[in-house]
């Protein structure tokens, strides 16, 4: 034993306790230091009393550190005080991390297992990050040798281990202040009867029976009815009565008296809303307000005033506002402040969730985020949807032979973009679509819609390209790899599909750019600069590689140059292996391969490679892990890829996927291996594509719903429509409809 004394206290201690707050010493004293300079050299001092609070609490684990080595009691003081209040933070943070997930979680519902996941990470990381030190150091200051030489009790433990409920209490107020309970729909024969019943109102008609409508609950407010004219609101009118019965005929007898009604046109759309859930928002702050909306399924009200789904897509409010300012890459989630103007009321804001339904033809139609899911699935379908979409891009189509790269069909818009920073890839990869739509057709305009793009890329290649043998696609100087690559694709499905094989001396000189760029090792540069004869050495662009084999294969079979095929062999050959053994994670990830495999299967019998297959049959396993299935996601997800129902899938990403594993289904096919997951993916993404398709039935919201029928949006609840969304999906769906599924 030996007795330390300072500042009028006398503590003996134990041999253990004296080593053991002297090793805690050194360890406090590298905390305090690795603290103190992160926050002083790294953390920006944006707001300085956070910077000078943390400073306080480094500065508290030096002043420990200094005590422990005496050792002295208020060495330990300090030394548990500033455990203590580390721990407590780890405790608030995780938490909240605990509290944010599970208010995720009753918003999107099935949150993910890839999002739930990285919350469990990020939660881990907060309590290695914050709380494993401060824990540890806790763990020491309370062993129980300690104590009894400072003649502390156990209430410090006690405290501590109260704090580690603290994360289950949070999650168990947040999931019952903030789940929201929901109502069972109505039945199909009760929509029918209420758009009947509304319609005949309006057209003067004898009204139809209630009865089915009897005694079925309105919901948790008044019953919205919209009549929606040329894709606005022409008429909103609520119906809050003891039933649906009551609230429809209440409903009914709003529209006739409403002023702004001047009577009925062709083309107008009655469509009900039933408010079936309702639950508070945490705050209006807009990080918060932003992730608190299901998109497409949620509505928002405040003091009285609603904006349904509906309005909140329309007015374009998802997708374009960034969560975090001045952080684009992370636009997702509600425009929060453009949503609060739109209400422009006082109070706390909720959100409803809303069942709803649409006329059409006379029929009640089932609407789940703004879109109708009463299209039917198989081949007939998938050409269907192949034949409007290939009708779209060419109404996309300009004079002058390009494409209006962008369409928003909630306006009616068409925007073409300046010779700049106008897509060639793209351009050329609609000409494919065109040229396999007319391939598997035979319809006149799609031929003719080809040969004008391809036309206007005719004129994008100069005369010579380095060398007169050569040819190349040439912007602001430059010429790419992928440009000349899909140039060359589109003009061979042309040439294959009509037998015109006008634009072969087009074709071959872009033969020879492509094989010029090619590398020992099979791989390829991407961008050459004509004017100074000089290959771009670091630029790397995606699919650029994989778009080159495609076009030598093709050019090999369509042309019969046995140098195509000897350097398609070559790029395919690096493309399923070397390009993925330079670096560690290439064993365990793929990347963008679509093209790769579309190419594998263009390329059989010719090259008949195992690896190929394998190659392809792996990514298609790897992507399908992210594909939804019908049983345990939202409606309308099914068959689309993405990482849980935080974001609402994009049908381009589904439209590229499945092209690939179109691909490898053939291939496998050919070489006797046919794969029926494979089959399933195929099936369940053309169904998805075809599902999410712009048509007649969808397009209430639209203005011109004849021009934008056959369009691929961005999402369900983000309206752009971009050439190569369309075309992907075109190409696709048509390929997809001559398999034996």
């Amino acid at each position: 034993m030996e007795t330390a004394a300072g500042q009028g206290e006398a503590t003996s201690w134990s041999d253990f306790s004296r080593r053991t707050l002297r090793a805690w010493a050194v360890f406090e004293a590298l905390y305090a230091v690795s603290f103190l300079l992160v926050i002083a050299l790294f953390l920006p001092w944006k707001t300085p009393i956070w910077n000078l609070g943390l400073m306080g609490y480094g500065a508290l684990h030096a002043g420990a550190a200094i005590g422990l080595w005496g050792p002295r009691r208020w060495g330990w003081r300090l030394a548990t005080i500033g455990a203590f209040v580390g721990f407590t933070l780890a405790i608030l943070v995780i938490s909240g991390l605990v509290a944010s997930w599970m208010y995720l979680h009753s918003i999107y519902g099935a949150f993910g297992a890839g999002a739930s996941l990285g919350a469990l990470l990020f939660a881990s990381v907060g309590v290695e990050v914050l709380g494993l030190y401060p824990t540890l150091l806790l763990r020491a200051m309370l062993r129980r040798e300690v104590r009894q030489d400072v003649g502390a009790g156990k209430s410090w433990g006690r405290v501590a281990l109260g704090l580690c409920v603290l994360p289950f209490i949070t999650a168990a107020y947040v999931d019952a202040r903030y789940d929201m309970e929901v109502l069972e729909p109505v039945s199909q024969e009760a929509r029918q009867v209420s758009i009947a019943y509304l319609r005949a109102s309006l057209d003067g008609r004898e009204l139809p029976s209630l009865e089915a409508l009897s005694g079925v609950p309105v919901g948790l407010g008044p019953l919205q009815v919209t009549l929606w004219r040329r894709g606005a609101v022409m008429v909103r009118v609520l119906g809050d009565g003891r039933d649906m019965a009551e609230s429809t005929q209440l409903a009914a007898a709003a529209l006739l008296s409403a002023p702004a009604l001047h009577g009925v046109e062709p083309g107008d759309r009655l469509k009900v809303d039933r408010v079936v859930g309702r639950a508070p928002i945490f705050s209006e702050q807009p990080m918060f307000l932003a992730l608190s909306v299901d998109p497409g399924r949620d509505g928002v009200e405040q003091g009285g005033t609603s904006l349904l789904p509906d309005d909140l897509v329309k007015a374009q409010l998802f997708g374009v506002k960034p969560l975090v300012p001045q952080v684009d890459e992370l636009k997702f989630g509600l425009n929060a402040e453009g949503a609060l103007a739109l209400l422009n009321s006082k109070g706390p804001v909720e959100r409803i969730r809303t069942e709803s339904w649409v006329e059409y033809a006379g029929q009640a139609l089932a609407v789940e985020r703004t879109n109708t899911l009463e299209r039917g699935t198989g081949p007939e379908v998938w050409r269907e949807a192949a034949v409007s979409g290939g009708d779209f891009v060419l109404g996309q189509l300009m004079a002058d032979g390009r494409f209006y790269y962008q369409y928003f069909p909630h306006n009616g818009q068409k925007r073409a973009v300046d010779a700049a920073n106008y897509s060639l890839p793209r351009h050329a990869g609609t000409v494919y679509a065109l040229a396999l739509l007319y391939g598997h057709t035979k319809e006149p305009r799609f031929k003719k819609g080809a040969e004008q793009a391809i036309n206007w890329l005719a004129s994008q290649i100069p005369a010579t390209c380095g060398a007169p043998s050569r040819g190349c696609v040439v912007q602001q100087g430059s010429a790419s790899l992928g440009a000349a690559a899909l140039t060359m694709v589109g003009m061979l499905e042309y040439q294959r599909s009509t037998g015109d094989a006008q634009y072969e001396p087009i074709i071959r000189r872009l033969g020879e750019f492509i094989l010029m760029l090619q590398k020992e090792d099979g791989d390829f540069f991407h961008t050459y600069v004509p004017t100074q004869d000089r290959i771009e050495e670091q630029d790397r662009e995606m699919f650029y590689s994989e778009e080159a084999s495609l076009a030598l294969i093709t050019g090999y079979k369509v042309l019969g140059e046995a140098r195509y095929r000897d350097a398609a062999e070559r790029a395919l050959d690096f493309l399923t292996g070397p390009k993925y053994e330079s670096f560690f994670l290439g064993n365990f990830v793929f990347g963008a391969d679509h093209w790769t495999c579309i190419a594998a299967a263009e390329a059989y019998p010719v090259l008949d490679k195992a690896v190929y297959l394998d190659f392809c049959k792996g990514y298609s396993s790897f992507i399908r892990g992210l594909q939804y299935e019908s049983t345990s996601w939202p409606a309308g997800f099914a068959g689309h890829y993405g990482f849980g129902a935080f974001l609402v899938p994009q049908a381009p990403a589904t439209a590229g996927f499945s092209e690939a594993i179109i691909s490898t289904y053939e291939l496998s096919v050919l070489r006797g291996e046919e794969d029926e997951a494979l089959a399933e993916q195929v099936r369940a993404g053309l169904d998805a594509l075809s599902r999410d398709q712009i048509r007649p039935q969808n397009a209430w919201m639209m203005p011109q719903p004849a021009e934008a029928t056959g369009g691929i949006r961005r999402s369900l609840v983000e309206q752009e429509v971009r050439i190569d969304f369309t075309q992907h999906a075109a190409s696709a769906l048509i390929r997809g409809s001559t398999l034996k599924l």
